[in-house]
């Protein structure tokens, strides 16, 4: 399920991969109802581009918002006044399935807005 935690790390990927521009487009599809959207043909690139992402990954694993992954289980004894720059990119992180089934979203959706 994509959600303000699996979202975040999915847009960044999206950036670095130079489907969606940095600047406004990025910060309004970081935030509800503000005119975020991916066009058709970059729906269709993010679709290609995930699977690609999703192929290198096993299932279990996550996507953490630097990029890199990993497969250990998000700790939930952190509270949230004491994350750091290491917990904040542990926490906002995408699992294998959530890119798989939004690569496969991406695909059929003819491009969408953010709402």
């Amino acid at each position: 399920m994509i959600n303000w935690m699996t979202w975040r790390p999915t847009v960044a990927l999206l950036v670095r991969a130079g489907i969606l521009p940095t600047g406004e487009r990025e910060e309004r599809c970081l935030a509800n109802g503000c005119g975020g959207h991916l066009s058709e043909a970059e729906a269709l690139q993010a679709a290609d581009y995930l699977e690609t992402v999703v192929a290198k990954m096993q299932p279990g694993e996550r996507l953490l918002s630097d990029g890199s992954t990993t497969s250990q289980p998000k700790d939930y004894t952190v509270p949230i006044s004491e994350w750091d720059k290491n917990e904040m990119n542990n926490r906002y992180s995408a699992d294998y399935k959530v890119l798989k089934e939004f690569a496969e979203f991406c695909r059929r959706s003819g491009g969408f807005d953010v709402l």
